[in-house]
């Protein structure tokens, strides 16, 4: 199972919301042990506006209606809130309303403690000097156990008549979530403002955080190229912080590996220069010792004309090796009809073998000598190692893929990855009848990514090798 991938943005913003979050349960928690707070507290918003207007309209339509009818203009409201209404007196004994049991807590709400006149006394108008000192009318939320329930009371300014007697009343709203459809409760006001606060959050932190995933990335780029063998590649360390100071570290590591590289590059290519010299003036030696040689030595200078041999090939690689990263300097891109490239190849390289050819007819603008370089080694290798050889081509956009497939011994999959390095052999191929310097692959190599290319290795299904080069029909000028 693979693990979930997140943005830093966006784990800088959870972590940041996770944070938000226990601190906010922290001070609610400290809240509800200090003050003790209960739900009284959503009456002082919407809801309560809703229970007082809802209250109005219930006292306005029992006004109007025989108090034997009461019940049923309780069940209308009931059918059409869905929640149960009931009134209570006073004194809180319930006396319309689908009967219900009623818990300690919520009945000693019930108990309206206002006089009788301030009960019945229109309210005043809130622009009046005194409004502060007009009692407002009772009203809770309770919430009960066993089995949960939510209750919301307002005293009504409504009496009934009951045995020669006036009770006032209060509605009860009894619901068993604390929505209560709506009249109590409402989460889509909670759920807007939580978007917009972490909207809010994330527009706030976007400037840091945004430059920090900046820097990074840049970084990780960078970091990528370098290990490509791109050392030109330099990182903005403007930043006064660690990014800044890891971005300038970048900076000096790329510069010394370049200069490092390009110095082990130019004594390779100067010591195998220099080794030409004397290797060519010890075979003009031999070739005048052999001349008067006896015939009891020809045996012994024959061998060391075949060691000369091999280290003049082995100097004249490491020299190719070395100019190879320098193709895109020397070279200007040209021209190149790829049937007409790989068939002159074929005719220096494996005269005498069957290939099975098959490759669209385009014309490539590439480095010609790094392309033909490139295909040469690849197909020598083939034939000095394998049999049944194939080159199939295709285009896959404005890429050219080519893959040069045979039926041969193959590579180990744990060698495929250091395939192209240089002096490297796989078992197979450390013969020094067979196997070559170990040059071969890391030339070709080179001389694909001159065409601006790329060139990987795989397994073949049933036995064999598969090497697959994928160059840019056109390639930008240097």
């Amino acid at each position: 199972m693979s693990r979930l991938k997140l943005p830093l943005y966006t784990k800088i913003l959870l972590w940041f919301l996770v944070n938000l979050g226990v601190v906010v349960a922290i001070g609610l928690f400290y809240a509800r042990v200090i003050f003790q707070p209960g739900l009284d507290w959503l009456l002082n918003g919407p809801p309560g506006s809703r229970i007082e207007l809802l209250a109005m309209h219930l006292t306005n339509e029992l006004t109007l209606s025989p108090q034997n009818e009461w019940d049923k203009v309780l069940w209308s409201y009931h059918a059409e809130k869905g929640v149960t209404f009931i009134l209570f007196t006073s004194d809180g004994r319930q006396m319309f309303g689908e009967p219900v049991t009623v818990p300690d807590e919520v009945r000693k709400r019930l108990i309206d403690r206002r006089r009788p006149e301030s009960r019945m006394r229109p309210p005043k108008r809130e622009t009046d000097a005194d409004s502060r000192l007009q009692p407002r009318k009772p009203r809770f939320i309770l919430r009960s156990e066993s089995p949960t329930r939510y209750w919301s009371g307002m005293h009504l300014d409504l009496m009934f008549e009951a045995g020669g007697q006036w009770h006032p009343l209060t509605m009860v709203l009894m619901a068993d979530t604390l929505t209560a459809n709506g009249l109590l409760f409402e989460w889509w006001p909670w759920i807007v403002v939580l978007i917009i606060g972490v909207g809010a959050s994330a527009l706030i932190w976007l400037p840091i955080v945004g430059g920090i995933t900046r820097a990074i990335r840049r970084t990780n780029d960078a970091s990528k190229r370098i290990a490509a063998g791109q050392f030109d590649v330099r990182l903005p360390d403007q930043r006064g912080d660690e990014l800044g100071e890891l971005a300038a570290s970048v900076n000096t590591m790329a510069a010394q590996l370049g200069d490092y590289v390009s110095q082990q590059r130019r004594i390779t290519a100067d010591v195998a220069h220099e080794l030409c010299s004397p290797i060519a003036r010890m075979q003009m030696a031999l070739g005048v010792v052999e001349q008067r040689s006896t015939p009891e030595q020809s045996a012994y200078l024959a061998k060391l004309d075949k060691e000369l041999q091999h280290m003049a090939r082995l100097v004249e690689e490491v020299l190719a090796f070395s100019r190879a990263a320098t193709l895109p300097e020397r070279e200007v891109p040209e021209s190149v009809p790829l049937s007409m490239l790989i068939e002159q190849v074929i005719a220096r390289e494996a005269p005498d073998e069957w290939i099975h050819l098959n490759v669209p007819e385009v014309k490539l603008h590439t480095i010609k000598p790094a392309l033909d370089r490139a295909l040469g080694n690849i197909l020598r290798n083939a034939v000095r190692y394998a049999k049944d050889i194939e080159i199939i081509g295709e285009v896959d956009g404005h890429t050219l893929v080519l893959r040069i497939q045979d039926r041969g011994p193959g590579v180990a999959e744990a060698f495929l990855p250091r395939l192209f390095e240089p002096f490297f052999r796989p078992e197979v191929a450390r013969s020094r009848h067979t196997g070559g310097s170990g040059l071969g692959l890391a030339i070709t190599k080179r001389c694909i990514e001159a065409c601006q290319g790329t060139l990987s290795a795989q397994q073949r299904d049933g036995g064999g090798l598969i090497l697959e080069c994928r160059v840019p029909l056109t390639v930008a000028e240097q």
